[in-house]
């Protein structure tokens, strides 16, 4: 049947199709099995199209998750964040039109974790993982070894003319690897796996940073049919709009075995560098015919690149050769194979797999020198890699297809160049403004094949953020029962807006336990709830976070299917909700509160180097706990994001999601608006002065408005000398009037709906430093550790 080609919808395959999965791979039959990938399996398959979506019957692959891993750690709730992480990066690209030819075409996700409904479909014309195809050449090879050897000695004996018994030992030696990848194909192979690499590397925003694929190995390139690599999994990308995970203090899990860089897979080194790596051992295992299995790791067996670094190291001490090639004997024997070419690559992956990543190419480079291949120059047209445009026309092309990424490609461009070379377009004007800029053209010739990496990121030999970091606990349901007595009610908080609060006691330790429920009157997408657990998990195992005193430490979480919770090793007092009308909340208690939250949000939208400033959205009274010491901590993450976390600029073709904001709702479209937090907290700060905590349909400033002319009417006072704090207080200890009429103008300005006249959380924070509360009583308050 005809692969599906043209412009489709992307389906989102839900959990009542999971009889049809089966459909469309007879059951998952062993025929149908492609190989196994990091996290589970592939298989081939035949969809059968769906009128609803206009989409056209063909061969697909559907790749199925597995808990079940005997290579690798695979935690609760792990696979089904990589496979939102997959679905969210194939609607994005579906509805920003981009489209690379050596990346899958998404045809749809299951992300319902029942077994077995954890699935993509992708459409492709699957023939077989390259690491099969190299295993099965290899197998071929010696499979045929006896019967060379016997050939070999009959051909010697009837052609005793020494151009005879030199031109059938050629032949013999195409027949041995009859039925294997071509020295072209190989080739062709390497430049489009490079092209993949560099577009995920090269897309430029400088509001996030590139995407790092991290487990390419041989196993998650799928060819098709027509020899044309795409790689297909994507269970460890990390970048782009999804969320940066290089920093992270628990990666349990550093790639694929046999293709991990030994520098730079650990926190605060991952780079594109550790791609090019592993790009340097597919390279090494399309010239040598080797590949390197799970099995081979748990025997010990050295890896691929590791046996490479043996051999160039012999060639060296033996011959003192400083160019030999690596490239198998039964290649080199093919038609169109040039030994310069051999060397070529062989230096190539052998620069691509130095331990240092400062001496190793970017992909831009390896792409630039693969195209100047002598095989690529000779024969290009039959390969289809040899049309890249040139002179005057690659300018104008190069100038047309500029725009926000330096490979992207609306499929309307898609028939402009062949399938193994890099493609470029413009994006939606959208994109564009919201970048601020536009980017060079993608054509870059180098004079010189390498230069050298000189970003600060890359480090060798700088050692793990992990030391001495406790790795997470997984929690079952009935751990968090256990912790929270039942969940008594003699151990409830309160409410948040996504689930409820708990006190709970561990091995002598009282923590606290989050548990995560959607309430009825909200709706939520696909997976939105197990999202903003992932997200709170990132955020509480990074080393900036883990270091601020305002943020709670991490214990644990639960995953166990919709039964969600994190536990927090903190011994919780109360929340600010709870404790706002009370009269033993004293002044200076509430003026700690405000200084701490403060001080906690200016640390969350303070200017990040090409990130976007982190936003929380959903902040309210209750959503904020004091520690036994009297320090906030901010207990809901459920609307939080930028920084290091999945760009939801491009998240308006999911559905919105109500914020909290004082006593009312907002419905957002998805747009970064620190200012609300701001807004927020001038209700916080007014709700603390005033012991009013506003619900239903109040609105703060309204009733500040009014309070204001009361006060004025009867008090007699001009605006700049009146307060809006609590008569209550006038006699408290520590309570300045001064300090009063500061905070209520403070707290006007900061819920002024228009943001540009509001302050800054940095110039809220100056402005509360100057109190007469924190000034002389700041020892008190826990001023120093509040701005450690």
């Amino acid at each position: 049947m005809d692969s599906i080609t043209g412009q489709r919808r992307l389906a989102l395959i839900y959990p009542a199709f999971d009889p049809e999965l089966r459909q469309y791979t007879n059951d998952f039959s062993q025929e149908n099995f492609i190989g196994n990938f990091q996290f589970g399996k592939v298989y081939r398959g035949i969809y059968d199209g769906r009128e609803t979506f206009g989409e056209r019957a063909g061969e697909i692959v559907v790749k199925i998750w597995k808990k079940d891993n005997p290579f690798y750690k695979v935690l609760p709730g792990d696979n089904e964040r990589r496979s939102a992480d997959e679905e969210t990066l194939g609607r994005y690209f579906w509805h920003q039109n981009i489209f690379h030819p050596n990346l899958p075409e998404f045809l749809g996700f299951s992300l319902h974790s029942s077994p077995g409904q954890l699935a993509a479909l992708y459409a492709m014309k699957p023939l077989d993982t390259l690491h099969n195809l190299l295993q099965k050449g290899l197998k071929q090879t010696h499979g045929l070894a006896f019967l060379l050897i016997l050939c070999s000695s009959v051909f010697l004996a009837l052609f005793l003319f020494h151009k005879h018994k030199v031109m059938m030992e050629k032949v013999i030696k195409q027949m041995a690897f009859s039925g294997s990848l071509s020295w072209a194909q190989r080739v062709s192979i390497a430049i489009g796996i490079a092209s993949a690499l560099e577009f995920l590397h090269q897309i430029e925003d400088p509001l996030n940073p590139p995407y790092l694929l991290r487990n390419l190995c041989a196993s998650h390139i799928m060819i098709d049919k027509d020899y044309k690599p795409v790689i297909y999994d994507f269970s460890m990308i990390s970048g782009g709009i999804l969320t940066d995970r290089r920093e992270l203090t628990n990666q349990y899990v550093d790639g694929c075995h046999g293709y991990i860089d030994p520098v730079g897979a650990r926190p605060g080194a991952w780079s594109e560098k550790c791609d090019v790596f592993s790009f340097g051992v597919v390279l090494l295992g399309l010239i040598t015919n080797k590949v390197y299995a799970e099995e081979d790791f748990t025997s010990g067996k050295p890896s691929v690149h590791e046996w490479a670094w043996g051999e160039y190291r012999q060639q060296q001490s033996d011959h003192g050769k400083q160019n030999f090639s690596l490239v198998h004997a039964n290649i080199e024997s093919e038609l169109l194979f040039c030994s310069r070419d051999g060397i070529k690559l062989t230096n190539l992956a052998m620069r691509c797999v130095e331990y240092d990543p400062l001496k190793r190419p970017t992909m831009k480079q390896v792409v630039s020198y693969l195209l100047k291949l002598q095989i690529v120059q000779d024969h290009g047209n039959s390969l289809g890699i040899d049309q890249i445009p040139k002179g005057d026309h690659a300018t104008g092309l190069a100038n047309k297809l500029s725009g926000f990424s330096r490979v992207l490609l609306k499929r309307s461009d898609s028939q402009l160049m062949p399938p193994c070379l890099n493609r470029e377009s413009k994006l939606y004007s959208k994109i564009l403004s919201s970048c601020g800029k536009h980017l060079s053209p993608f054509i870059f010739w180098e004079n010189k094949l390498f230069k050298s990496h000189t970003s600060p990121e890359f480090h060798a030999g700088k050692k793990s953020l992990t030391e001495g970091h406790k790795d997470i606990q997984v929690f079952s349901y009935k751990d968090i029962s256990a912790l929270t007595e039942g969940f008594s009610e003699d151990n409830i908080i309160g409410d948040l807006q996504t689930g409820q609060v708990f006190r709970g006691k561990t091995v002598g330790k009282e923590v606290t336990v989050k548990i995560l429920k959607v309430p009825d009157e909200y709706s939520c997408a696909t997976c939105e709830y197990e999202r903003r657990l992932w997200d709170e998990l990132v955020l509480l195992q990074h080393p900036k976070f883990m270091s601020h005193p305002n943020i709670q430490k991490l214990v644990g979480y639960c995953f166990e299917g919709e039964q969600l919770a994190v536990v927090y090793d903190l011994k919780p007092l109360d929340t600010i909700h709870n404790l706002m009308v009370k009269d033993d909340f004293t002044w200076l208690q509430r003026i700690k509160v405000a200084l701490g939250f403060a001080v906690l949000l200016n640390f969350l939208h303070r200017p990040i180097p090409h990130r976007i400033p982190y936003f929380v959205r959903n902040i309210c009274a209750a959503h904020i706990i004091l520690d036994q010491d009297g320090f906030p901590k901010l207990l809901d993450f459920g609307k939080l994001g930028g920084g290091i976390l999945q760009d939801r600029r491009f998240e308006k073709f999911h559905r919105p999601f109500a914020s909290i904001r004082g006593g009312y709702y907002i419905y957002d479209d998805g747009d970064l608006e620190c200012g609300d937090d701001v807004i927020a907290f001038g209700e916080i700060l007014l709700s603390l002065i005033s012991k009013i905590i506003f619900v239903n349909e109040e609105r703060p400033y309204e009733w500040a408005e009014e309070e204001y002319k009361a006060r004025l009417s009867a008090l007699g006072f001009s605006r700049p000398q009146c307060s809006l704090v609590n008569e209550s207080f006038m006699t408290s200890r520590g309570f300045n009037p001064g300090d009063g009429i500061k905070i209520s103008k403070l707290a006007m300005e900061c819920m002024d709906f228009d943001a540009s006249r509001g302050p800054t959380m940095k110039n809220v924070v100056k402005r509360l430093m100057k109190l007469h509360a924190v000034r002389n009583y700041g020892d008190e308050l826990g001023v120093k550790e509040l701005l450690s």
